[in-house]
């Protein structure tokens, strides 16, 4: 799994019109295919549990989800197309839409440059509080994201070092990854001792945890465990398929489009099982993979094709989306 969250232009490459509404319905038939024929792995029993609950067909040996149509079409029409995040301070709460462009800035770096030292160094908790005090008198910033990884303390429970540190600031909606349901819960009851218990919490949302499945069709137990933590918490999710055009996915543009769809619309699905109606980003941060070197090629024409692609289905569908601006 790739961690972290890429800087974000919601709804982003609208104005890109690389599909007509043919075009789009045919990679919609194309996924439907692919999840009712091939369907998507899925390493949790859970998970597994409430896809054949819900009406998939699944095999518990090979852990293999099959998605019949129907299961996907009830739940693209549960899933909204907006909802609340909220900051600390009300004024700066967002409400997330089709159609709104906001921007959020990078996350999840390693290490830093020291303005100090003139030396790069490994991030640390102090470095997360800083990129969230900076990003919060940006203006043109409308959501803050935990920058870095804290590395000056347990990889176990870094990730509530990372909420306590950017809530205390930040006044805006808090975007971050997570990798555990214990580790996300244990983040609400952060965020709602802020909001003012868990009801206040789920009217405004101050935190929206991102995860990633992993290509091609991987439903990991971390990425399932945040579909059904967040679910059932009723606070919305970021589900962000990271895919490799010509490495975990085909090196055509809609045949990585197609990969992707059918990784994040299972994840919706399960979401949707649990929740009806929960609040759900459709993202994406795919990219080309350099084949002469072996590795992932963020900064290219490609990538900024992917991402239009994806806004665009996201928008055929009726959903936020979630798309890289590197």
């Amino acid at each position: 799994m790739k961690r972290g969250l890429p800087a974000a232009l919601h709804n982003g490459g609208a104005g890109l019109s690389l599909f007509t509404e043919a075009d789009l319905d045919d990679m919609h038939r194309a996924t439907l295919q692919t999840l009712e024929r091939t369907g998507v792995s899925v390493e949790a029993d859970d998970a597994i549990d409430i896809f054949a609950d819900g009406g998939c067909k699944v095999d518990r040996e090979s852990h293999i989800v099959k998605i019949p149509p129907d299961v996907v079409t009830r739940s693209l029409n549960t899933v909204p197309s907006y909802f609340l995040l909220g900051g600390r301070n009300p004024e700066n709460d967002v409400m997330v839409e089709v159609g709104r462009v906001t921007v959020a800035p990078f996350a999840e770096g390693l290490c830093v440059y020291d303005l100090d030292t003139g030396e790069y160094r490994e991030s640390t908790k102090q470095d997360v509080a800083d990129i969230c005090h900076v990003t919060d008198a940006l203006d043109h910033i409308e959501i803050n994201i935990v920058g870095v990884t804290a590395r000056d303390v347990s990889e176990v429970t870094a990730e509530i070092h990372h909420i306590e540190a950017a809530l205390e600031h930040t006044t805006k909606p808090l975007v971050l990854s997570m990798t555990s349901a214990e580790m996300a819960n244990n983040g609400y009851e952060i965020a709602a001792a802020v909001a003012g218990g868990m009801d206040k919490l789920r009217e405004r949302p101050l935190l929206c945890y991102g995860t990633c499945p992993v290509g091609p069709s991987v439903l990991t137990a971390i990425c399932t465990d945040m579909a059904i933590a967040t679910a059932r918490a009723g606070m919305p999710w970021c589900c962000i398929a990271m895919d490799m055009s010509g490495a975990s996915s085909p090196v055509t543009l809609a045949g990585t489009l197609v990969v992707q769809n059918t990784e994040l619309l299972s994840c919706l699905v399960l979401n949707q099982l649990v929740n009806p109606g929960n609040g759900f980003y459709y993202g994406t941060s795919t990219c080309a993979f350099d084949l002469r070197i072996g590795s992932a090629c963020v900064g290219t024409p490609e990538t900024a094709l992917y991402q239009a692609g994806t806004a665009a289905m996201a928008n055929h569908y009726n959903v936020p989306s979630w798309t890289a601006g590197y």
